[in-house]
């Protein structure tokens, strides 16, 4: 596994997190 490989799954993974987190904070402040 190349290192640029790990990079992108890493950066995937953070970007995933911020996209679920946001959702709930949304979640959180509509109810």
């Amino acid at each position: 596994m190349s290192l640029i490989l790990l990079i992108e799954q890493v950066l995937n993974g953070i970007q995933f997190g911020v996209m679920l987190f946001l959702m709930a904070a949304g979640l959180t402040l509509i109810f």
